[in-house]
């Protein structure tokens, strides 16, 4: 298209005034009020004045709008005019850009095709932690990146996707599964391992926590058990001190009885023929020799042997 030459002819407006004479004027009058005080018995004065001023303003306002509309009639009627032509200028630009903005969207559209085809080759088993609409890149539809280039995005998010998720299964974890969910709404491995390592902590805390409570149990079943054998202990030993106690009054018994009962030796003691009994100072008791056998503690035995002893009683001690 040959080129457009619009010719306009403007004269600059001129607005007379005499703004010189009013500015005087007004900075005249409004000094008069500089530090005015008014008082209650002032105040219909004070009034009065304000509407004066505000009325002077007005007018003051009413004129900038009158000469504003007098320079705005050429400019209307110019714009109004220039409206006509752009009116003509844009019927075949609405039909050339609809015309390209349709070429422009069969191109998006087979772009989008073509893409999708590449990204069921590179997404292949990680589709369902790729989806297409949520990692789809807008620069992807111009025409400046290439196919090639594209393929090379997609292979580098899928190696990136299968590798993480190789690290969320690698640690054997009981939650896997939540982590590899997690990281299929949002691609956050941090959020998948915190998942992870949260659930591992708590389980490792609740096992520890677990194994000191089956350890204080044993413990005390230890106790119990060990309490119970003494009590056992203790019951024998009663039991063997009630058996020797029984004994030994039996024997006390025996002992009694015996020395009740022996019968009289004709001779209690043996002396040399040159000797004559009835020459000794003092009469000499009647014995017997008896064999006992006794089961007592050390303690027990010396107690036996003192009480011998006290009795007067000859006896031999021999180790069973």
């Amino acid at each position: 298209m040959k080129e457009l030459q619009i010719k306009i002819s403007q004269e600059p407006a001129v607005i007379r005034c005499n703004f010189e004479d009013v500015k005087a004027q007004l900075s005249a009058k409004m000094a008069e009020y500089q530090g005015a005080v008014f008082t209650e018995e002032s105040k219909s004065v004070a009034k009065a004045e304000l509407a004066s001023l505000r009325k002077t303003r007005d007018e003051v306002e009413k004129r900038r709008k009158e000469v504003k509309a007098q320079c705005l009639v050429p400019y209307n009627d110019f714009e109004e005019k220039v409206k006509e032509l752009l009116e003509i200028i844009d019927e075949p630009i609405c039909l050339i850009d609809s015309q390209l903005k349709e070429m422009e969207a069969e191109r998006i559209r087979k772009r989008h095709a073509d893409v999708e085809a590449l990204y069921a080759e590179c997404a292949d088993e990680w589709a369902e932690y790729l989806p297409l609409k949520e990692i789809y890149v807008k620069k992807w539809d111009n025409a400046t990146t290439s196919m090639k280039q594209i393929e090379k995005e997609l292979l580098a998010m899928t190696e990136k996707v299968s590798s993480e998720i190789a690290i969320i299964r690698n640690t054997q974890s009981d939650v896997v599964e939540d982590a590899l969910q997690i990281y299929q709404k949002s691609r956050d491995l941090g959020a998948a391992l915190t998942r992870i390592n949260t659930y591992d902590d708590n389980k490792k805390r609740a096992l520890e926590a677990e194994r000191i409570r089956r350890q204080q149990e044993e413990e005390r079943r230890r106790e119990a058990e060990i309490e119970r054998a003494r009590e056992e202990e203790r019951r024998k030993l009663e039991e063997i001190a009630k058996a020797r106690e029984e004994e030994r009054k039996k024997a006390k018994e025996a002992l009694e009885a015996a020395t009740v009962t022996a019968p009289q030796p004709e001779v209690p003691f043996s002396l040399d023929d040159s000797e004559d009994s009835e020459d000794l100072p003092f009469p000499q008791p009647q014995t017997v020799t008896m064999w006992y056998k006794v089961i007592a503690t050390p303690e027990e035995l010396e107690q036996v042997e003192m009480a011998f002893n006290s009795l007067g009683i000859y006896f031999e001690r021999r180790q069973a």
